[in-house]
């Protein structure tokens, strides 16, 4: 297929994942749409489209936690093709996939993607579960990334702020309702749809979106090597 730079268009996810309704992540959960309009989901204001998909599992229980999807508006491609461009100027010995493959320019990429693109996270739970459990996974989650040891004073600011978003919720959430976290590149803010769309609250601590899209998308501890291996296919492809 053509080059993601010759072409200026992006293939999303491996042909055998999709299908009309979308991308199947996990069965016991519904596909992830290809792409959402503003009408569909108010908060992300713009179309957005699926650029990532993949499971995050628990590796010492062996069992399967959420499926995740990374989106981000369909009209920021451009400027997210520019600065992968930018990295394979910078080692122009290195192919792609190696570059992503590589743990510290990985993170490096990833680092500026996240604070030049807005994204939006999709968290979909495979097995039931409680906003105690989701608040402990997204903490520990950005606690255990090696940037967390660099800016420990931003990162303990922003997981308290974190922490306080949760404050107000308890209780259920059911598998398949999903929760999603919106980065504007300078703040985040969280929204869950177990009814409607409902938000939760935001984090202004920019360090923390920016921790969060380099677990998922770089090689450095990947929370999601399926996710991360989905990525790299994307930005090849």
């Amino acid at each position: 297929s053509a080059s993601l730079f010759l072409s200026g268009s992006l293939i999303v996810n491996d042909v055998s994942t999709r299908s009309l309704e979308g991308v199947d992540v996990d069965s016991a959960i519904d596909p992830f749409q290809m792409s959402f309009s503003s009408e569909e989901l108010p908060f992300l204001k713009t179309d957005h489209k699926l650029i990532a998909s993949g499971v995050r599992s628990v590796t010492f229980l062996r069992f399967k936690v959420y499926g995740v999807g990374i989106y981000i508006s369909a009209k920021d491609e451009p400027k997210l093709v520019r600065i992968i461009q930018e990295f394979l100027k910078e080692h122009p010995v290195t192919s792609l996939k190696s570059l992503l493959a590589d743990k510290q320019i990985s993170q490096q990429v990833v680092d500026k993607i996240s604070q030049q693109v807005p994204y939006a996270v999709r968290i979909t739970p495979i097995r039931n579960t409680d906003f105690g459990h989701m608040k402990d996974g997204l903490t520990k989650s950005i606690l255990a990334n090696p940037m967390t040891q660099v800016h420990r004073e931003e990162i303990s600011k922003g997981v308290e702020q974190l922490r306080n978003v949760f404050q107000g919720f308890k209780g259920l959430v059911p598998k398949n309702k999903t929760m999603w976290v919106v980065s504007d590149t300078k703040s985040m803010t969280l929204y869950n749809t177990i009814k409607d769309i409902q938000k939760m609250g935001e984090i202004q601590e920019p360090l923390i979106l920016r921790v969060l899209l380099v677990s998922y998308l770089s090689n450095l501890q990947p929370l999601s090597e399926s996710l991360r291996q989905n990525f790299a296919s994307y930005a090849s492809t």
